[in-house]
Formats: C-alpha cells, sequence, structure tokens
C-alpha cells in the first residue's frame, strides 16, 4: 500500500505526467498510428492546469501548495527569491544557501 501512495505522488507531479503522455504519443508513432502531437499537447497542457487549479496535481518540491509559496527572503542574496523544499530545508535557487 505504501508503495503505491509513493507511484500516485510521483505520477501527480506535473513533470511526470507530461513524460508519460510523451512517452505514449511516441510509441504510438512508432507504430505508425497516426497521432496530431499539437492537439496532444494541448489537451495535456489544458488537463494539467485544471487539475493544478483544483488542487489534485501540484510539485512536491515545494512546502505550501499556493500562489508564490516558495518565495522566501534569503539573508545570502539579501533579496525575496524563489526556493525548493530539500530534506526539510527550504533552499535558495539563486544561491543554494539553505534557510531555516
Amino acid at each position: 500500500m505504501q508503495q503505491i501512495k509513493i507511484l500516485m505522488k510521483r505520477i501527480l507531479n506535473p513533470t511526470v505526467f507530461t513524460s508519460i503522455i510523451s512517452q505514449i504519443v511516441i510509441l504510438l508513432t512508432m507504430f505508425n498510428i497516426n497521432v496530431d502531437t499539437q492537439q496532444v499537447s494541448i489537451a495535456v497542457t489544458a488537463i494539467t492546469t485544471i487539475l493544478i487549479t483544483l488542487g489534485i496535481m501540484s510539485n512536491p518540491d515545494t512546502k505550501n501548495k499556493t500562489f508564490l509559496d516558495d518565495i522566501v527572503f534569503c539573508k545570502n542574496c539579501n533579496k525575496k527569491s524563489p526556493h525548493v523544499l530539500i530534506k526539510g530545508d527550504m533552499v535558495c535557487k539563486d544561491c543554494g544557501t539553505a534557510n531555516k
């Protein structure tokens, strides 16, 4: 059961979801099935946008699940900058300093 939860958490990452769909399109193309890649791209973008807006799909690298949630003041950069959650610490994307 724990493995299924971990797998679902990974699949609900927008990057992984988009990657899976693109791999399916590549496989269909390899088997000579006519696929309109532009329409698939539009559909995937629309679906992921809706799922992100509803809060079903999110980026697991964020600490808070709201808009502009990971812009934190960095003492090293002396400005507000985007941060990523790594092992419980918010790490500045610009300089790599962990802000606790």
